[in-house]
């Protein structure tokens, strides 16, 4: 459409030399040519936002990425009259000679199989990009390619990336390949992929690790920068385990064990430990399915220290799972910094409990922060040296968080109401509900001698009258609110095995022994990824009140990055990515990233 302006009168103002604010852009016709056209933006006061208010017809793109100029417009400016113009990086006409800066006609490496690993004529180039620099500014390129060599390094982190995107089977990994952007877009194909898994043993992944946690020594150092009032506070390490299904027998490792799902199928336990602040994973370990948490934390302890890890400067936080005297006797041993949760199982936990209830419901006592009250006690420990017994005291922090006694309460009477429905229904209740809330349930004769279901309230009584009761242990922190809101951080190992079952399709190994450490490291590393970016998004709304994440959802930010796509040049081995949104910049604030580059080559 054009608008009926007096050209003539405005054509010196509108000239690109003058200041002119010409926007370009192409459009395709029915019959398949295409044409460049000029136009400018005006605000509309009325609907408080710009739209185009003059256009200008420029002339035929070519498929070499030339530009015939029209007549008209070349008299109209003649800037544009007479020599060869282009389409540009920039999407707009510019001359030959900066045309070929841009995209120099030397093609690049011919693939090994043309049509087999043709790239698209557009890809997507948002996620790749920031995974991408993300791995190199974090590090985890550089000591993906010490570790594995250079060639094998890219090629792991392409596999990272492509786990990270959501893929599923490596069969399909040389099919998204060819809609993304990689730097060396390399085919990789299904025997390829099995040599590169393969090649990953448990010496090499310790390595990587140990690479990982060393670095961690110049991360904590920005973050001291930032604020100074961290400084000498231990750095904060969570620890957690999963067991991962596995199909194959060749595993070692794989055994039955105590699975809430597929229960039919061996398992391996997987250890991961997370800097709570950075998100990154530092270190982790596969063992015996069989084997629980408390018995493990042992031999991880021994994994990490064997390996030559150096944890001074660390304090551990773990759960209740590996609650122990045992474990943590070997943790003072060892002389390692830790804070547990415990157990409500102690005979002297629970009369601590008993002993100082008033004082759990006192104001005094009381944290608006973290909504809880505290009382910490010390507790008297021996740590064995080298020279003998050392006596040291540690911490006991006693919890009692408020509402949960009334959160318990509805909760389990809901449970309970929902068996006997089921029951006095005489349907089928699903096991996971029966096992976990049938205590709470009982069978009683009404006055007519007929059977019927009802809630055993003694029992709801007895867990409710707890349920708001929270132990740690800790050696290095004495104040009990400090405590809290460290161990309340250890999230974040949790969300690493959200996304490593769920989001990274690692809930079950469909590998055998020789590629299951390759395929657990590249999962590790997508999830390393992904956490990174969770951490710096929620880092950047804590900053910036107007920087949220989309819906409030990582999956919707990632997808938000895949739409961020580029076009071939029809002459040049060169992607031009497109303009972005507002909106979608935003996704790369929130990653502290710049907006990707307008060209792309492979």
């Amino acid at each position: 459409m054009l608008y009926n302006y007096n050209v003539q009168s405005i054509k010196m103002e509108n000239s690109p030399k003058s200041g002119f604010p010409w926007n370009f852009t192409t459009v395709l016709t029915k019959d398949g040519y295409r044409y460049v056209k000029a136009y400018r933006m005006k605000w509309d006061p009325v609907l408080k936002k710009s739209k185009r208010c003059l256009q200008r017809h420029v002339g035929r793109l070519f498929e070499d990425g030339r530009i015939k100029i029209s007549p008209k417009f070349s008299a109209d400016f003649p800037e544009y009259a007479g020599d060869d113009w282009f389409w540009g990086i920039d999407k707009k006409p510019v001359p030959e000679a900066q045309y070929r800066q841009d995209f120099p006609e030397t093609p690049g490496p011919a693939p090994e199989d043309e049509e087999a690993c043709q790239q698209q004529e557009t890809l997507d180039v948002g996620l790749t990009w920031a995974a991408v620099t993300l791995a190199e500014k974090n590090g985890i390129r550089a000591h993906l390619h010490e570790v594995f060599g250079k060639e094998m390094g890219e090629e792991l982190l392409y596999l990272a990336i492509f786990k990270l995107a959501g893929g599923g089977s490596m069969m399909t990994y040389d099919l998204w390949r060819q809609k993304v952007w990689l730097p060396k877009c390399k085919r990789l194909t299904g025997q390829r992929i099995s040599e590169i898994l393969a090649a990953v043993d448990g010496e090499k992944v310790v390595k990587y690790f140990r690479l990982r946690h060393n670095r961690q020594d110049a991360v904590w150092e920005e973050i001291y920068k930032r604020n100074p009032a961290l400084r000498g506070r231990p750095i904060e390490y969570a620890l957690d385990n999963t067991s991962i299904s596995t199909y194959s027998d060749t595993i070692a490792e794989a055994q039955f064990g105590h699975a809430k799902r597929d229960p039919d199928l061996k398992q391996i336990n997987y250890t991961v430990i997370c800097d709570q602040c950075s998100g990154d994973i530092v270190f982790a370990h596969m063992y015996e399915g069989a084997v629980n948490d408390v018995t493990a934390l042992s031999d991880i302890l021994h994994a990490m220290t064997n390996a030559g890890f150096d944890l001074d400067k660390n304090i551990l936080v773990t759960d209740r799972g590996y609650s122990s005297l045992e474990n943590i006797q070997k943790m003072i041993n060892l002389d390692l910094k830790y804070l547990q949760g415990v157990r409500f199982v102690e005979d002297s936990l629970k009369q601590n409990f008993e002993r100082h209830k008033e004082s759990l419901r006192k104001n005094a006592f009381f944290s608006s922060k973290e909504k809880a009250y505290a009382f910490t006690l010390k507790e008297p420990w021996s740590q064995n040296t080298d020279y003998g017994r050392l006596k040291l005291d540690t911490y006991v922090h006693l919890f009692r968080l408020v509402n949960r006694e009334d959160e318990t309460a509805v909760f389990l009477s809901e449970k309970a109401d929902e068996i006997i429905r089921l029951k006095n229904g005489n349907k089928s209740i699903p096991q996971d509900l029966w096992n976990n809330y049938r205590r709470f349930v009982d069978s009683i004769k009404d006055s007519n001698g007929n059977s019927k279901w009802v809630r055993k309230s003694s029992k709801i009584d007895e867990a409710v009258e707890t349920a708001g009761y929270f132990a740690l242990r800790s050696n290095s922190i004495s104040d009990a609110f400090e405590a809290l809101s460290v161990y309340r951080q250890r999230g974040m190992v949790e969300q690493d095995f959200n996304q490593l079952k769920n989001w990274l399709d690692c809930d079950r190994l469909r590998v055998g022994a020789v590629s299951v450490q390759g395929k657990l490291l590249v999962s590790t590393i997508g999830t390393a990824l992904r956490m990174m970016m969770l951490n710096s998004a929620k880092q950047m709304e804590d900053r910036k009140a107007k920087l949220v994440i989309p819906g409030n959802s990582m999956d919707r930010l990632l997808a938000e990055l895949t739409l961020v796509r580029a076009h071939k040049r029809n002459n040049a081995n060169a992607w031009i990515r497109n303009s972005i949104p507002a909106s979608r910049r935003r996704c790369f604030e929130l990653l502290q990233l710049s907006e990707p580059p307008r060209r792309f080559e492979m």
